[in-house]
């Protein structure tokens, strides 16, 4: 299971966990996920009370790997409404192109990283992509025109 590092307190009042603890995740929710408190009681967190400490065992240096280890580390998480960069290309009165970020997963065989996100325009279909994809910056050899940094951003409306 993931762990996470306690890095804000919303209840003062609860003596199950401190900031600056580590605990391991034993459940998710939209709103963030649950622990088992000092005491073993359950405990749920919110989003902006814990960040997520990385499991996943290093990989060795690589040319192949050197593209996943300079992956952006742009301000997308699961609930966010974000826009392919292909959005320039359509009316903004359309919903074509935006997206809701579902989860992060991980690929239960290889642990990569996977991003879950659901069209918000007919038929509404879910999709995965892996992460350093979903996060990488738009190919401008092939798209040199488009104004969007990243393949994926935050959706404001304009």
């Amino acid at each position: 299971m993931a762990k996470i590092r306690i890095i804000k307190k919303n209840n003062d009042c609860s003596m199950e966990y401190e900031v600056g603890d580590i605990c391991e995740v034993t459940g998710t929710w939209y709103g963030g996920v649950h622990i088992n408190g000092r005491s073993g009681i359950p405990v749920s967190l919110d989003k902006e009370e814990y960040m997520e400490l990385n499991t996943e065992p290093e990989e060795p240096d690589s040319a192949e790997n050197e593209n996943t280890l300079e992956t952006p580390e742009h301000d997308i998480h699961a609930g966010d409404i974000v826009q392919h960069f292909k959005r320039e290309w359509v009316s903004p009165d359309t919903s074509e192109y935006l997206y809701k970020v579902l989860a992060v997963a991980h690929h239960t065989e290889n642990g990569e990283k996977l991003m879950i996100y659901q069209a918000l325009y007919a038929p509404f279909k879910i999709c995965a992509r892996p992460y350093d994809m979903f996060m990488s910056e738009v190919d401008r050899d092939k798209y040199p025109d488009i104004k969007q940094k990243y393949r994926f951003e935050k959706y404001t409306e304009k």
